[in-house]
């Protein structure tokens, strides 16, 4: 009885406020506030993406130090990407706004505790703020890990003239209207959008930046942490701050000044630091269809073992507007040894310690490269330059080249390193971010990439090598589009020549007195079946050949440096050698295809082979399947 009369009361109470509602107007707490209508939160946004990669790879030749598996199913993505990423937004009604980026990575890979780990932050929460007022807007962020570019010669992401194969996809490419476009766009523009991380650095800090400010004045910077200045010990301390103002004086005329200063400790009982800090002064004129940027910098480098003092810095670029009948891109650059920074557009070399071999983490983020082979576009200290790009449109055929002379400033490490130009992604999948790998302890592999050492057997005393290096580079693309059957094809076709020798030649050169010669060809094809898919094959074939002043092998005869034209008789057009006698081959096909409005589907296989008959250990060959669905939402 007690129960009915308690229920029959709470039932009068719940439907009392509902049934005078129209009578009787519900009271607003009280507030010091003005009236608002509109929700605190009045603007929150979910998108992200959910990606399932399967990988199959099944070698028919493997290194002996090699883990054995011949082998290999797996899912996920290695290299540390998210296989489902929610990016959250919002905007609170004073105009506060805020995000967090939630990541779950390799989500098939069972129950051992080293793979199912919990939701983390991928790129941490940031939140940000932006204040208008007479003097200028104001953007304050700060929280997760944000992506920053200043100048090439402070903070700058590694960024070269787009002349590569796009057979292999990135996860954080975007997924296109329909699946040609990716090609279209490759031909039209020779850009292939890789997302926010192309060209910038990562720091996790304090952001600040002002535009619209009094006599045309902007202003950025950042104080926080990079990856690239890391301390040996992960409880030691390291930061790196930098800021720019800029000037615009007229349209056609921009000023600059950047300030970088990065250190980190050392040890962690002394107060012993590595510290590095930068000027540079940036200036940005154009006179009619021609452009001219340039910056001049001045940097110090200090560390317990050495000082180096203060060393110049020069990058200069002239273009012409792409309007011109043959588009121009000329660059001249000096970098000193001194000048030592790992957040720029430019590899370091002098110095190599500056980034320590923190086991897992070294090579992921930027590797120690000795004398390295680049291509065009990639400046390195301890060296000075000058390149030339031109390129040039007859009807549906587009030609681009540059051609470039480069020399060392000093004498350097007894060493050089190339980067592969095929099969670069896929050794890098067989052993990822690992140093001083494989049978010979030369590869190194870096994020979707791989290079390879070589001892220089002429030193001095002190162990450097006896002589100052010189480097040549000629790169030529050719592009055609057209239609077969009423479907578009476009070919790409990537040819390229470098070269490292000891005298100064205005060509890359082949032969027994060049160092190191490398020689690589790339075509891609791709065809539209329909709308909604594309067809695509790749070919890529590499040469690298070696003369007596580095590694031999250990095979005791000599090898031709070309099988063809040895069984042809043509002795003017090879020679015997027992140095690096490197081939690299890729064949491969693929599928794109289009599920839905933002659903695709991406299939590739490859074959391949790395083989050198000098070095008889060097030997690999298999096949690799792939089969990528990403969802956008």
């Amino acid at each position: 009885m007690y129960m009915r009369v308690i229920l029959r009361f709470v039932f009068i109470l719940s439907i009392g406020p509902y049934a005078a509602q129209d009578t009787i107007p519900q009271q607003n707490p009280f507030s010091s506030n003005s009236l608002s209508f509109k929700n605190p939160t009045s603007a929150i946004h979910f998108s992200g993406f959910y990606r399932f990669l399967g990988f199959v790879r099944n070698q028919q030749e493997t290194f002996p130090n090699n883990s054995g598996k011949t082998t290999v199913i797996s899912s996920g993505d290695a290299y540390r990407e998210p296989m489902f990423l929610l990016k959250l937004n919002g905007k609170t009604r004073d105009n506060i706004t805020f995000g967090a980026d939630l990541m779950l990575n390799s989500l098939y890979k069972g129950p051992n505790p080293v793979n199912t780990k919990a939701l983390t932050l991928n790129l941490g929460l940031n939140l940000t703020t932006s204040i208008s007022t007479k003097f200028g807007t104001f953007d304050f962020k700060s929280g997760g890990v944000s992506w920053y570019r200043q100048s090439r010669l402070t903070v700058w992401g590694n960024r070269s003239f787009n002349r590569i194969s796009i057979f292999e996809r990135r996860p954080q490419t975007p997924l296109n209207k329909i699946p040609i476009n990716r090609y279209s766009n490759y031909y039209n523009s020779g850009l292939v959008d890789q997302g926010i991380r192309y060209g910038s650095r990562a720091f996790q800090g304090v952001f600040l930046q002002g535009t619209k400010l009094p006599l045309n004045f902007a202003v950025k910077g950042v104080i926080g942490k990079s990856n690239f200045n890391r301390s040996l010990l992960e409880s030691s301390d390291n930061f790196t701050g930098c800021f720019q103002l800029k000037n615009t004086i007229n349209p056609s005329f921009k000023i600059a000044y950047n300030y970088l200063s990065s250190w980190a400790d050392t040890d962690s009982i002394s107060n012993d630091k590595r510290n590095y800090f930068i000027h540079t002064i940036e200036l940005d004129k154009k006179w009619n269809k021609i452009q001219v940027q340039m910056e001049l910098g001045l940097g110090n480098y200090r560390d317990p073992l050495r000082a180096l003092g203060y060393g110049e810095a020069i990058l200069l670029n002239v273009k012409t507007e792409k309007s011109t009948k043959v588009p121009l891109n000329i660059q001249l650059y000096r970098i000193s040894p001194q000048f030592v920074n790992v957040t720029g557009n430019f590899l370091n070399t002098s110095v190599l310690e500056v980034f320590p071999n923190v086991a897992g983490i070294g090579t992921t983020v930027r590797t120690p490269y000795q004398s390295p082979i680049v291509g065009l576009g990639f400046p390195v200290n301890n060296r000075q330059g000058a390149s030339i790009n031109a390129d040039i449109n007859l009807g549906k055929l587009k030609l681009n080249g540059g051609i470039g002379v480069f020399a060392e400033i000093d004498t350097s490490y007894a060493a050089l390193s190339y980067i592969h130009n095929v099969n670069s992604q896929t050794l890098s999948r067989i052993y990822l971010f690992a140093q001083n790998w494989g049978p010979y302890n030369a590869l190194n592999s870096t994020y979707r990439g791989v290079f390879e050492n070589v001892n220089i057997t002429d030193t001095s005393a002190s162990g450097l090598a006896d002589f100052k290096k010189f480097f040549n580079t000629i790169e030529f693309q050719a592009k055609f589009a057209n239609k077969l059957f009423g479907k578009n094809y476009y070919i790409f076709a990537l040819t390229r020549l470098n070269s490292c020798q000891r005298e100064l030649k205005a060509l890359p050169q082949i032969g027994n007195q060049t160092l190191i010669s490398q020689l690589s060809q790339e075509l891609d094809f791709s065809i539209e079946l329909n709308e909604k898919a594309v067809f695509v094959l790749s070919y890529g074939i590499e040469k690298i050949i070696g003369n007596a002043s580095t590694d031999p092998g250990d095979n005791p005869d000599a090898t031709p440096t070309n099988t063809f034209f040895e069984r042809l008789g043509w002795e003017r057009l090879y020679r015997y050698t027992n140095s690096r006698n490197q081939k690299n081959t890729l064949v491969g096909f693929g599928l794109d295809y289009k599920i839905g409005q933002n659903v695709m589907v991406f299939f590739r296989y490859n074959q391949y082979r790395y083989f050198d008959p000098n070095f008889i250990e060097n030997h690999l060959k298999g096949w690799e399947t792939m089969l990528e669905l990403k969802i956008n939402f």
